[in-house]
């Protein structure tokens, strides 16, 4: 990171949190579910209110997914997941990870808009569904289906996931190198182990989800499904419950009905995708009973921001999470900026990040991310107001 988007962070940054740490060149069952399976096979993995689904149960499955979808497509086919429920959605997943065919998560039915923008080859779906001439095969139908088994080589760089671009600008491709890379820098962020618990309110289908998901998983931590309509029994407490901005507002005009957040112990985190006032923040805070840590991303960006859980300033959006490089941008056309160790009143954030899928705007070698902030000497970025990051 340059040591004008910097400053003085090196001397204030979090113990216990890695700035930066390697990443393994493994797929990204092999960096998570697998690797949490073959040391700790009777961890919880899952909760649901269709029961718990744990580590070795999730790798065994993922795996037989996976030879099955091997077996029906070929690398790098797109297969589009309609899950039914949480189990289907990780499982099918981590299940086309394995086989390296470009997958596109979607909770329930997908519309037919969507699925004619993905133009899938497969389309893994509930009993009965019918896309034009796509074929389609149930869930049930790929676990008990016959297999192909693992030959070759994966391609780390190649794209596994894809998923929306702000402003309905195409695809967002992740690959197995961008994915393992949240994995290794979220779970490390937030401090994510076998005894803490994620309480996920969205399904893994955003940016934000998707990169708790795989940062816990990495980790071993337990997942809380609370996206489905027959949501769990919450248990006495949950160190970090996960949803986006808008999903936190309503939550938080329930009342006393909304229970979750007085039993969050960490925080909320809560997806921003823009600029966001600090007084709404504090609000949300008090109203939600629990605080309110914020993570700024998008699709074609990954998380790059976010309030560390033992040191953030309410008013600001956060620091660059690890293996997340920033630098001050010039805002009318992206040129990186010449500066020392002062701090900056309005830049462009210009990313380098192992987190974001290839491709965008690059600029001496820096994505440009549309994204105005303020940067303090410590390395704290607080978002401009004036600008909307939607209009990329």
């Amino acid at each position: 990171m340059s040591k004008g988007a910097l400053g003085l962070l090196s001397a204030y940054w979090p113990e216990d949190t890695p700035r930066y740490a390697h990443i393994p060149l493994k797929t990204v069952g092999d960096g998570t579910i697998h690797a949490v399976a073959a040391t700790a096979p009777k961890q919880v993995a899952l909760a649901s209110a269709g029961g718990m689904l744990t580590y070795g149960e999730l790798s065994s499955s993922a795996r037989v997914f996976g030879d099955a979808l091997r077996n029906r497509v070929a690398r790098g086919a797109r297969a589009a997941i309609l899950a039914t429920n949480a189990f289907e959605m990780v499982v099918g997943a981590f299940g086309a990870f394995e086989c390296d065919a470009l997958a596109l998560l979607c909770d329930g039915l997908a519309s037919p808009e969507t699925l004619n923008a993905f133009a899938p080859d497969l389309i893994i779906a509930p009993p009965g569904f019918a896309h034009g001439a796509v074929p389609a095969v149930t869930f049930d139908e790929l676990m008990h289906g016959e297999r192909k088994q693992k030959s070759g080589r994966p391609e780390f760089r190649a794209p596994i996931l894809a998923m929306a671009m702000p402003g309905g600008r195409g695809e967002a491709l992740h690959s197995h190198r961008s994915l393992i890379g949240s994995a290794v820098s979220v779970g490390g962020f937030y401090m994510l182990a076998e005894e803490v618990s994620v309480m996920l309110l969205e399904p893994p289908t955003n940016w934000c989800t998707l990169a708790l998901m795989l940062g816990s998983l990495a980790r071993g931590a337990t997942i809380w499904v609370g996206w489905e309509e027959s949501a769990p029994e919450y248990p006495a407490e949950i160190d970090y419950a996960v949803c986006s901005w808008e999903r936190a507002i309503r939550m938080a005009a329930q009342g006393p009905s909304a229970s979750l957040p007085a039993r969050v112990r960490a925080g909320m985190i809560v997806a921003i995708e823009g600029p966001f006032s600090a007084s709404r923040r504090m609000q949300l805070s008090r109203r939600l009973k629990c605080e309110v840590l914020t993570l700024l991303g998008r699709n074609d960006l990954g998380p790059i921001i976010g309030s560390h859980p033992a040191w953030y300033l309410k008013d600001a959006a956060g620091i660059p999470l690890p293996n997340v490089d920033l630098r001050p941008l010039t805002p009318t056309d992206g040129t990186p900026l010449n500066i020392g160790w002062e701090a900056v009143a309005s830049a462009e954030i210009g990313v380098k990040s192992a987190l974001a899928p290839a491709g965008g705007t690059m600029v001496e070698g820096w994505l440009r991310s549309r994204i105005v902030a303020e940067i303090d000497p410590t390395g704290f970025y607080f978002l401009v107001p004036q600008r909307n990051l939607r209009s990329v």
